[in-house]
């Protein structure tokens, strides 16, 4: 999310969406593709185990970036806002107490989840067959947690500076970096999961050093300060960032709830198979995410001018974006799943390579109504209308979600798991439209 420049209320509201779309959209796809290397060094360097064994750790890695999401949306909304008002000073102080509580929230959680390693491994899903990988790897991604969640704030912020060319080239680095050091640990040094655990951990420190260089030494408008810890702001912190980050943490409620049921009725050949499909929607909603995220301070912006008309005109450029992207991700997984599995699962194992590409055909549908839900929670989030945004989240996240995957199993075997994601999208989506139409018809009938 970008604080927006007291000049561009002259620019066309379009070029104004663009310049925070486009950055928005280049990061968050910089960071899936460097993602999805990942994933395709361990499932080609190690094997399918391997992978399966990362995917069982995802939600744990969901739940880090969810936090610090909660932080930083919640921070930045508020930032876009006060800047909209001319309040510099609170801005600055927002933007303080985002770094103190990230740093702290991140430090308490590796301790925590380092004393209880092998039991959170055991939680997330780690069979006998994967509870050494799945320790091995977590090991690593959490003692550079505090790093993924700093660095994940500091991107959002350092466009929120209005930097936004300095976002893409550290997260632009930390995916070169990762890529170079999978290389080196997995292929070269054949240092297995480790390997690609450290090569994602230290990419992350390097990136987060560099947005915090950016902030103390550069030319950053967005100061630390020194501030007094308002509990009001606090409180409006986490609720205004709490529908995106059930966005993000729902990730990793799906990938765990997935694998407790594939598990359950598949095998680990069907959690490898998984894994593939969730680094393709890894992409898709880091997609929607970045449209919600260059939507998001306009809204917010404008919301506090009171311009209701220009709100109105970004929510339909928002929507039509959402609209062909999401036809372009279906389009590619139906047509272009050959490629996409191969990808990740050498064909030469042929039943999982088999299983993945028949799941993520049945799966990629739900693609096509997926951002109209994230846009929709991430609408109301920017009007601060946090009760609204929260259902939508909370629906697509955790109820309706959990509810099909564990009732379509038992009457559709594996078919009913690949397809609960759709129907949960479908059954959301009703709702997030009549709270949308009923939010506008009150609101018709106010101006």
């Amino acid at each position: 999310m970008q604080v927006i420049k007291k000049t561009s209320y002259l620019k066309p509201l379009t070029k104004e969406f663009l310049e925070y779309l486009l950055p928005s959209i280049s990061a968050m796809w910089v960071f899936s593709i460097y993602t999805m290397v990942d994933g395709m060094f361990v499932g080609k360097g190690i094997g399918p185990m391997a992978l399966a064994s990362v995917n069982i750790s995802m939600p744990f890695i969901n739940m880090i970036f969810a936090i610090s999401l909660i932080i930083s949306i919640g921070a930045s909304t508020l930032i876009s806002f006060h800047l909209g008002g001319g309040e510099e000073k609170k801005s600055n102080e927002i933007f303080t107490l985002n770094i103190i509580i990230l740093s702290f929230l991140g430090l308490i959680i590796s301790i925590l989840s380092l004393i209880y390693l092998e039991d959170l491994a055991i939680f997330l899903g780690a069979s006998q067959e994967t509870l050494l990988y799945v320790k091995d790897y977590l090991r690593l991604i959490i003692i550079f947690s505090p790093f993924f969640m700093l660095a994940y704030s500091l991107e959002v912020l350092v466009k929120a500076d209005g930097f936004p060319v300095f976002a893409i080239v550290f997260v632009g680095l930390a995916a070169f970096i990762n890529i170079l050091f999978d290389y080196i640990f997995v292929i070269l040094l054949d240092y297995g999961v480790k390997g690609a655990a450290f090569a994602t951990g230290l990419s992350q420190f390097i990136s987060c050093l560099g947005f915090l260089f950016h902030f103390i030494f550069g030319k950053s408008k967005l100061k630390l300060t020194h501030l007094k810890i308002s509990f009001s702001t606090l409180k409006s912190i986490f609720l205004i960032g709490f529908p995106d980050a059930i966005t993000e943490l729902s990730t990793g409620i799906t990938v765990y709830l997935f694998n407790y049921m594939i598990l359950k009725h598949i095998g680990n050949r069907g959690i490898t198979a998984f894994g593939v499909i969730m680094y393709v929607n890894n992409l898709v909603i880091m997609t929607m995410v970045a449209i919600n995220q260059g939507m998001q301070p306009l809204v917010s912006f404008y919301h506090g001018k009171r311009d209701f008309i220009r709100i109105k005109k970004l929510l339909s450029l928002s929507f039509k974006t959402i609209l062909l992207c999401s036809c372009l991700f279906v389009f590619v997984s139906q047509f272009f799943t050959d490629y996409l599995v191969s990808m990740f699962i050498d064909p030469s194992n042929l039943t999982v390579y088999q299983l993945s590409k028949k799941s993520l055909k049945i799966f990629s549908y739900s693609f096509m109504i997926c951002g109209i839900n994230i846009l929709l929670s991430g609408y109301f989030t920017a009007l601060k209308e946090t009760k609204k945004a929260s259902l939508i989240s909370i629906l697509r996240g955790l109820i309706v979600i959990t509810c099909f995957i564990f009732i379509l199993p038992h009457f559709l075997g594996s078919f009913g798991i690949w397809i609960s994601s759709l129907l949960n999208e479908v059954f959301t989506l009703c709702i997030s439209l009549w709270t949308f139409f009923r939010f506008h018809n009150h609101l018709q009938k106010h101006l």
